[in-house]
């Protein structure tokens, strides 16, 4: 072999090395040219499957579980790692993050879906012993479907600007996902006004349903458990205290959440004389439930709990 051959054999053996370095340096997986996301919330995770997109979706909060409990595993670390967006809800939902992005090494973009979201503070006092509550304002936004709708629409012009050459795909299913909950919003409307404004009165186990409240016209008065531990009891004198607040409100009938210990409603509804209704969907969603079916069931677990009666329910609804 000539040094003219020899010489352009190793120029080819450097340059595809190069290229190959190049790749591995890539977040995207090239084999499908898949953007890497990582979403923190069962909700966020929900929306970008009906958004159909097709990327590579690592979801690090599981069914019925809380985010303010959530421990980071060497998995999702690792895919955190080589993530090209990182969708969060935001409203220091996700107080594990910062250490996790940081160990991580991840070098993507980050989109905080709460974005242009008109946020509320948070309405309740510290606990006893508190300084101060966890949380200045309330991060539970996606209760109200109004703020899922922002939500979605953020993660949809976060997928346009990372993968341009997709991006009519994008859009095209975001609309019809924002178009199907504009619908549910309608018919959230429409059913809880079988229910006179004073009678909808919310108890439950959890403070997860701030913006539910404020956008359906619903009376929040408190929970079994203020603080975040969704597994701890409430102590006799907070059960007793808001057994007191519960037969003041008047109220015939208040609710357990998914993510929570059943244990403090169940002594609360006990001890205020009053019905356990069925069990909400707050913090997370179940297994195999969209995030669409859950504001469903909650809608009809509470029109039922307060008498009212449910309107006719959109196809787009399922």
């Amino acid at each position: 072999m000539s040094k003219l051959v020899r010489g352009l054999a190793a120029g080819m053996v450097v340059s595809l090395a190069l290229v190959g370095c190049s790749s591995a340096g890539n977040n995207k997986d090239k084999s499908h040219n898949k953007l890497g996301i990582v979403a923190t919330t069962t909700q966020i995770c929900d929306y970008v499957k009906n958004i159909d997109a097709d990327v590579n979706l690592t979801c690090l909060l599981a069914p019925n579980a809380s985010a303010h409990e959530h421990e980071m595993t060497r998995e999702q670390m690792d895919a955190l790692s080589k993530a090209d967006l990182l969708l969060k809800n935001g409203i220091d939902l996700e107080s594990f993050l910062d250490n996790a992005v940081t160990s991580s090494g991840f070098a993507g973009t980050t989109v905080d879906t709460s974005e242009g979201v008109s946020v509320a503070k948070w309405p309740f006092p510290p606990e006893e012993g508190e300084s101060q509550p966890e949380f200045t304002h309330d991060p539970h936004i996606w209760t109200s479907p109004r703020n899922a709708k922002i939500q979605v629409e953020n993660i949809g012009k976060a997928l346009e600007k990372a993968d341009p050459d997709n991006a009519a795909e994008y859009k095209k299913h975001v609309d019809g996902y924002v178009k199907k909950l504009v619908d549910l919003d309608k018919w959230i409307s429409e059913s809880l006004a079988s229910v006179p404004e004073p009678e909808r009165i919310l108890f439950t186990s959890h403070d997860a349903f701030g913006y539910f409240s404020r956008d359906y016209n619903v009376k929040f008065i408190g929970a079994a458990l203020s603080d975040f531990n969704s597994q701890q009891d409430a102590t006799a004198d907070h059960i007793n205290s808001a057994a007191a607040q519960v037969r003041e409100s008047g109220t015939k009938v208040i609710f357990a959440e998914n993510s929570n210990s059943s244990r403090s409603i169940e002594a609360v509804a006990k001890a205020a004389g009053v019905k356990l209704g069925g069990e909400l969907y707050g913090d997370s969603l179940g297994p195999d439930v969209s995030y669409i079916q859950s504001i469903v069931h909650n809608v009809e677990t509470l029109v039922e709990g307060w008498g009212g009666k449910l309107a006719e329910k959109p196809a787009s609804l399922g």
